[in-house]
């Protein structure tokens, strides 16, 4: 324990466990164009992009998770179809929920095991909802989770510092400075 009584390695070993990004709900159904979930992601945009193309350079994975349910707007256009904005590659994979919590009856704990992770980082929407629920499930799949620093929007902006707040956090100089990344950036 530090003197302020936190744990004394408040990233659990990130700089050498081998994690994967996952980027939750970045989907239209949830995006009202002129609303605060995207003035939010907007904010954030750049953010999960740069960390993606970080991952995809040095051969770590970059997971996708669409929610198959309702749109928040019956009347919006191309619900299941990604933000614009939100960059994709042919070699992301795509794991479809039907819950909050992206692992609850998915593929994504075996995506991210299959390719060798024991972590992974966390993005997207909506920080006080789905991905917060991904991020406390983690722990059950013995897995262990990092938000990416920047890169979780909401409804109500107080709600994503907040869980940026409580939860682990990583920014793109821990996740350049991970012995996985290392070299091949």
């Amino acid at each position: 324990m530090s003197d302020d009584g936190h744990m004394a390695d408040p990233l659990n070993g990130f700089s050498e466990r081998k994690v994967a990004l996952v980027i939750i709900d970045v989907q239209n159904k949830f995006v009202d164009p002129n609303g605060p979930v995207m003035a939010s992601l907007t904010k954030r945009m750049g953010r999960i992009n740069e960390a993606a193309e970080a991952f995809r350079r040095t051969g770590n994975p970059v997971v996708m998770v669409l929610f198959d349910g309702d749109s928040h707007d019956p009347g919006r256009e191309n619900p299941d179809e990604l933000v614009d904005g939100l960059k994709t590659s042919d070699a992301d994979i795509f794991v479809h929920k039907s819950y909050m919590n992206s692992f609850r009856d998915t593929e994504l704990e075996e995506a991210v095991k299959s390719r060798g992770c024991t972590g992974v980082v966390l993005a997207g929407l909506i920080a006080q909802y789905c991905v917060i629920s991904t991020y406390f499930a983690a722990f059950d799949r013995g897995l262990v989770p990092y938000l990416l620093e920047g890169g979780v929007a909401s409804n109500i902006e107080e709600k994503a510092d907040c869980v940026e707040k409580i939860c682990k956090c990583v920014g793109m100089d821990d996740i350049l400075g991970n012995v996985n990344f290392s070299g091949k950036a």
